[in-house]
């Protein structure tokens, strides 16, 4: 049981480490990670992942979004394309983003952009707060070497589940 415990707070330590840490800067891609839709509509944590991007690319005109995330709703709509259509009502052109709209995981996301760009090139990316350590991580192990990190804000109500799915989702990793 102590053993037990002591892993938990070791993981459930890097996760929070994790979601304070903001190492953005300029980067050739700003990668953000998509959020499953809830009856075909963005959650709180995917407008604040959207809203992150677009202050980010305001920041950093020069940069391409790569928007990710399949697993589409009953309309066929991907997470992906969610946030391309969130970010072209606020502006955004539709030349600064691709999609990957094909993975339904993390690791596939970062396996599939691995065939669109350089992993040398730099990227950052942008997540909820509470996923970034394991994002880092997982963008790294696909062969990205220059990885920088934006956490979004979430929603405060569910932080610690997330952060406890998050170390159950590290420890099967």
């Amino acid at each position: 049981m102590i053993t037990l415990t002591a892993v938990v707070l070791f993981y459930g330590g890097k996760v929070i480490a994790g979601s304070l840490i903001n190492t953005s800067g300029p980067a050739d891609y700003a990668v953000v990670l998509g959020l499953a839709l809830e009856n075909g509509k963005p959650t709180k944590d995917l407008m604040y992942r959207v809203e992150t991007a677009k202050r980010y690319l305001d920041d950093h005109p020069d940069t391409t979004l790569i928007l990710t995330g399949g697993n589409p709703d009953e309309s066929g709509r991907t997470e992906a394309a969610v946030m391309r259509d969130l970010l072209t009502e606020i502006d955004v052109p539709q030349e600064k983003m691709i999609l990957e709209d094909k993975a339904e995981n993390t690791k596939e996301n970062f396996r599939n952009i691995l065939s669109m760009i350089d992993p040398k090139q730099t990227i950052v990316l942008i997540s909820s707060n509470y996923h970034m350590d394991r994002a880092v991580l997982t963008a790294k192990g696909a062969g990205f070497e220059n990885v920088l990190c934006l956490p979004a804000p979430s929603e405060f109500l569910n932080f610690s589940a997330n952060v406890m799915r998050e170390i159950i989702l590290e420890l099967n990793h």
